[in-house]
């Protein structure tokens, strides 16, 4: 027995040892290795990057968890990436060894870990990034990463890189990230301190203005002439959790439909919304393993029109989370409404609400399909 335990041990201590090489070697193989962690924009910011480093001639491999986790490869083709057990950040190790094996010099890893001990090594242990950057601190994860803003740049600080380079996208949390970033000796670069954004970058809206402002801050660092990565950013495909709106004939009106379900924080919703003037009606789909963000959205009021309806669906909220946004919103504008169900609730959302404009799903992405809503709410 004693002699099997000790086999097993070496075998252990082998494998680790082995794999410890295996990283080794391509922390070397690959000398630029970007990791992008922060709340909001995190697919995103690695698609841009990654395609601004492609269009300047460098080999890159990518690797986006948001909504659909996919590998994107050298050439701009991507990858679904299958799972045959729950995720594990020991996928970082396997993107490091498909870069080696794809002849790429650069890696753009979106932080796939939620818990801070996980996203520290995730980095130190694993990554190693030469550039780490923080697309934004916001709430959310409030039961893993904390409630204050800045517990939560505390926790995403857990991925800024020893020694390398720290890119900042936006200001709140800044002053926690910037002495993270001075212990590990890592230099600090400021995405709103940069030069202004080319013209071409200015018709976008808000929140994309944002992330390509954070891409542009590592493609300047990386001395990628700006045009050339703004060419790569347009060629950009979209990540599965992009914002996305349709037009919708419901009656004898037209709507929109917007799809902002990775927006899982007021403050990005309302980025998304970009200071819009007329009602809307909120379909949030709440997810029982979620429950801070559905009280979170009840106390920040992002439906604060006076005309806004809610429609809640998905899991049923729990008694006093139900009775918080009965309280905040009131009765008379929001219904809960089952998933089987959510179509002719929608209508019957829009007949009450005559001058809402658009129909926003928001909340959480996992589990619903706005374009098959389209297709329900149109058939209705």
């Amino acid at each position: 027995m004693i002699w099997a335990a000790a086999g097993l041990l070496a075998g252990l201590l082998g494998l680790g040892a082995i794999e410890r090489r295996l990283r080794d070697q391509a922390h070397g193989a690959v000398p630029i290795r970007i990791h992008v962690n922060g709340t909001r924009g995190k697919s995103s910011v690695t698609r841009l990057i990654a395609a601004a480093l492609r269009e300047s001639g460098v080999p890159t491999l990518a690797k986006t968890t948001g909504t659909e986790a996919r590998l994107i490869l050298p050439d701009g083709g991507e990858e679904s990436i299958l799972r045959r057990s729950p995720p594990s950040i020991r996928e970082q190790l396997w993107v490091l060894r498909r870069a080696t094996r794809a002849g790429a010099q650069a890696v753009v890893v979106e932080c796939m870990a939620i818990d801070p001990a996980l996203q520290r090594v995730s980095e130190h242990d694993m990554l190693r990034s030469t550039i780490g950057v923080i697309t934004n601190v916001r709430h959310d994860h409030g039961d893993v990463m904390g409630t204050t803003i800045e517990e939560v740049a505390i926790a995403l600080g857990a991925t800024l890189p020893r020694g390398g380079i720290a890119v900042l996208g936006d200001r709140p949390g800044v002053a926690v990230l910037e002495r993270i970033a001075s212990e590990a000796g890592a230099h600090v670069v400021r995405a709103w301190d940069q030069a202004p954004m080319p013209a071409a970058v200015i018709e976008h809206r808000a929140w994309m203005r944002e992330n390509i402002a954070t891409a542009l801050a590592v493609t300047r660092h990386l001395g990628i002439d700006d045009e050339v990565a703004v060419r790569g950013m347009r060629l950009a495909r979209p990540d599965p959790g992009a914002a996305t709106t349709w037009p919708m004939r419901i009656g004898d009106r037209d709507v929109r439909l917007i799809d902002a379900t990775a927006a899982n924080d007021p403050e990005s919703l309302a980025t998304i919304l970009d200071g819009r003037t007329t009602a809307h009606v909120f379909v949030f789909h709440h997810r029982a393993d979620r429950p801070f963000r559905l009280r979170q959205f009840a106390d920040a009021l992002p439906w604060h029109h006076p005309d806004d309806t809610v429609v809640l669906t998905g899991d049923r909220p729990d008694y006093l989370t139900r009775r918080r946004i009965r309280r905040t919103i009131g009765q008379r504008r929001s219904m809960t409404v089952s998933s089987r169900r959510l179509a002719g609730g929608i209508r019957r959302a829009l007949d009450e609400s005559p001058l809402a404009s658009a129909v926003v799903c928001c909340g959480n992405a996992r589990g619903f399909s706005a374009d098959r809503l389209r297709g329900s709410i149109q058939e209705a």
